[in-house]
């Protein structure tokens, strides 16, 4: 009877160890996706932040965009071809000096980002000025302009991006889709492409899809127009792919 009590004390202790343990984890994960959403919505409101990329935000929904990047003070980020900047500037507030920001072709000269010293620019595509390797690469609605040139070897660019992304870092692509079947047809008169064909090709590079999101996803768009016309500017069905090394 006695080791029947001791044995019920025994199970009892581990069971409330068990819950306590749980209980601390599920608080921390807790804590921690507070701290990230508050880093992401002070950054998106920052007085500094121009209103016109305020005014895009509705239809770039960058808060899930960056929640699903996963940035976290201290990281290695590469915004690759970023254009005026819109990501640079979200990531540059978001890391708030702590890690690094590489902004690939990114014209940031009119940004007032000069509280922030960790931000490199560089116009070599071939991210020959990565010195170490990097946690994260991003692009977004460049893919198809990389099809569109004829100068640039896509294997040859997607090789770097894997060989320059640590082993458990993500490379993360956005783009407006194309209608099923077409591929990449549509890349330079309608600046679309198919999702599939994305996909196949960066996993054929050696990674593996992580997680996609539906975030930007319009089933009413019409694969028919181009993305710079008024009625689909920032309204087209766009594709968001999330890729990790394959082990």
């Amino acid at each position: 009877m006695k080791q029947t009590l001791q044995l019920l004390a025994f199970i009892l202790t581990i069971n409330i160890s068990a819950f306590a343990i749980t209980n601390t984890a599920v608080a921390n994960a807790s804590s921690s996706n507070h701290t990230e959403s508050n880093a992401i919505h002070k950054a998106l409101h920052h007085e500094n932040r121009p209103q016109q990329d305020k005014a895009r935000d509705a239809a770039r929904k960058p808060a899930e965009i960056v929640k699903l990047v996963d940035i976290k003070p201290g990281i290695k980020i590469v915004d690759l071809i970023a254009g005026g900047g819109y990501y640079s500037e979200i990531f540059a507030r978001i890391l708030n000096n702590k890690g690094a920001l590489y902004s690939v072709k990114g014209r940031l000269s009119k940004r007032n980002l000069k509280e922030y010293n960790n931000i490199t620019i560089s116009s070599e595509l071939d991210l020959s000025d990565l010195k170490e390797p990097v946690d994260r690469i991003f692009t977004a609605l460049n893919y198809h302009d990389m099809i569109n040139k004829n100068d640039i070897d896509r294997s040859k660019v997607l090789k770097t991006i894997y060989n320059k992304l640590k082993d458990d870092g993500y490379f993360i692509v956005i783009d407006h889709n194309a209608a099923p079947g077409t591929g990449a047809s549509d890349t330079k008169k309608k600046h679309r492409v198919e999702n599939t064909f994305v996909l196949n090709e960066i996993q054929k590079a050696g990674f593996i899809l992580d997680r996609s999101s539906s975030v930007l996803a319009n089933p009413n768009d019409n694969f028919d127009l181009d993305v710079w016309q008024e009625s689909t500017k920032g309204k087209t069905d766009r594709f968001v792919y999330r890729f990790k090394k394959a082990k």
